[in-house]
């Protein structure tokens, strides 16, 4: 029997306007009058997913893709990076020329290549954001600093005083190799052809899922999970029931156990309604 399901935001309880269809509240709703947990399992940060927590009246999220687990109010299980890892990711983007940005529970600090001076990097940046960059910025998510080397007092301060989870890395898929083979303790999960997050190497939406399941004292068979994008596959491999969009990556698909429709077109209630979890 289904206890929980998981779900992704971006191309999954987001359609291509970045709204949540009106079919997905109706399926939430209905999972909670079956007394079955609705819950957030996403790459943002905690503080990018308040505004759908609350419109979803949702208090179950996994969020910085697992390291950072909430249930009811408690940190479940929370899995920061390492200071020295997150010393060295700095170094190499400042000498590959790369923006690069620290995600916290609370907050985002970025280069000057995430803020200033990569517009394309902004436009990818803005689709996962509830809200334009100006006003982003302008709300300081995103503190600024010239350069990450040298004289970088306020992005030095932020990531050496506060717990780091993830690192959101604006580099190219031809830096791929670079990165793994000189971060070995990472795990690098890309997001689209212009960037990729940057986790520890023990961390995952599925460890995430893990912890979550064996503090609720659920047998992981009593789990569903729905995403779109690469982040997602370890999550739709430990769950009971894994399900894609059809919107999804190529690689996503062929390992889930269902394909739904896509946001737009009524995937989630279509898909739990497959599914037979609600009518």
């Amino acid at each position: 029997m289904t206890k929980i399901v998981f779900f992704d935001i971006d191309g999954t309880l987001l359609d291509k306007k970045r709204r949540i269809p009106a079919s997905a509240k109706l399926a939430i709703l209905e999972l909670k009058k079956q007394g079955i947990i609705p819950a957030i399992a996403t790459g943002r940060p905690p503080f990018l997913i308040k505004e759908i927590l609350e419109e979803l009246a949702i208090d179950t999220h996994i969020s910085l893709n697992g390291q950072y687990v909430v249930h009811k109010g408690e940190i479940v299980y929370q899995n920061p990076m390492e200071a020295h890892l997150v010393e060295r990711l700095a170094q190499a983007a400042e000498i590959n020329k790369q923006g690069i940005a620290f995600a916290g529970s609370e907050m985002i600090a970025g280069n000057s290549l995430t803020t200033t001076g990569s517009r394309k990097w902004q436009k990818k940046l803005s689709r996962i954001l509830p809200f334009s960059p100006p006003t982003f910025l302008i709300n300081a998510a995103f503190k600024r600093s010239d350069k990450i080397h040298g004289n970088r007092p306020v992005l030095k301060e932020y990531y050496e005083n506060r717990l780091i989870y993830q690192c959101m890395l604006h580099a190219t898929e031809e830096h791929d190799a670079y990165y793994s083979q000189e971060f070995p303790d990472c795990s690098f999960m890309r997001w689209n052809p212009y960037s990729v997050d940057v986790c520890p190497n023990n961390g995952s939406k599925a460890v995430g899922i893990t912890k979550l399941m064996q503090f609720l004292e659920f047998p992981i068979e009593a789990s569903v999970a729905f995403g779109d994008g690469l982040n997602d596959q370890e999550m739709l491999k430990i769950v009971g029931t894994g399900v894609a969009m059809e919107n999804g990556r190529e690689e996503l698909k062929a390992i889930a156990d269902y394909i739904t429709d896509k946001p737009e077109d009524d995937g989630i209630l279509n898909g739990l309604r497959l599914l037979e979890i609600i009518k």
